[in-house]
């Protein structure tokens, strides 16, 4: 048995629930799976075709599912009803993924196919496919002469219709998880820790080339963490990590059935 609340692909959500759909970025609509005559499957609403307008949908994003597996981070490509897991080794190392017995599929990357219950650290990346579209409609680009001046927190959240979102969350389908807003700044993998209405983001550097993140503009913060106030237009990839708090919990379970 699969792990049920897997999944992967793009994904609605629509009155609080979930959906498989098909989705182009900035298209107006989003697709749901048609079945026998005609009506997509799920039905959200007994009013909706299948091309279902983006600005119903609370939430629009693709799902890949990454984890930990001795130790090194591998992408979970598939999910099979046997309990078992195919992986790609997602740190791009030939020399461990030869000795872990992952098989070389094409060009630097390494397969392997693997029990679920040996996977730690299950976690989303949920790619925000209406970033872009919620951004332009709410936000004005950078003038020259105008640095960006919001961004923190200051005595409320800096938080702008729903994003970012932060914190341990209940989600659709009960899902539960520790969520950490991100994205891409000069390059650079960032936390968002805030954004404000004059388009001002608080970020924080995640990687470990301290010297490279000062000379862009990175400061060390009390608490010691590498932060810049940045425009809302300086950013790519928007994504969402979320960190499945119920996946030890079904690993235990499944591993107690065996005993």
């Amino acid at each position: 048995m699969t792990y049920p609340l897997y999944r992967s692909g793009t994904i609605a959500v629509v009155d609080g629930a979930s959906y498989p759909v098909s989705y182009s970025p900035g298209d107006n609509y989003v697709h749901f799976p048609q079945a026998d005559g005609g009506r997509p499957t799920p039905h959200p609403r007994g009013e909706l075709s299948g091309a279902v307008p983006v600005e119903m949908c609370e939430r629009v994003f693709s799902v890949q599912v990454y984890a930990s597996y001795r130790d090194h981070r591998v992408m979970v490509d598939a999910a099979h009803d046997n309990g078992t897991v195919r992986v790609l080794d997602a740190e791009w190392d030939q020399e461990w993924a030869t000795i872990n017995g992952f098989v070389q599929e094409a060009a630097y990357e390494y397969y392997k196919t693997v029990d679920l219950r040996d996977l730690r650290g299950y976690s989303e990346r949920q790619n925000d496919l209406l970033f872009t579209r919620w951004r332009a409609a709410r936000f004005a680009r950078p003038v020259d002469g105008f640095p960006p001046q919001g961004g923190w927190p200051n005595g409320q959240a800096a938080v702008v219709a729903g994003r970012p979102r932060k914190g341990v969350l209940e989600t659709e389908g009960g899902r539960i998880a520790e969520v950490t807003t991100c994205a891409e700044y000069l390059g650079y993998s960032c936390e968002v820790a805030g954004i404000t209405l004059d388009g001002s983001v608080g970020v924080y550097y995640l990687g470990s080339d301290f010297e490279r993140a000062e000379a862009d503009g990175f400061e060390c913060d009390d608490d010691l963490r590498w932060a810049k106030t940045v425009h809302i237009y300086d950013l790519a990839r928007y994504h969402e990590v979320h960190r499945d708090l119920l996946f030890d919990q079904w690993r235990e379970s499944r591993d107690s059935l065996t005993r």
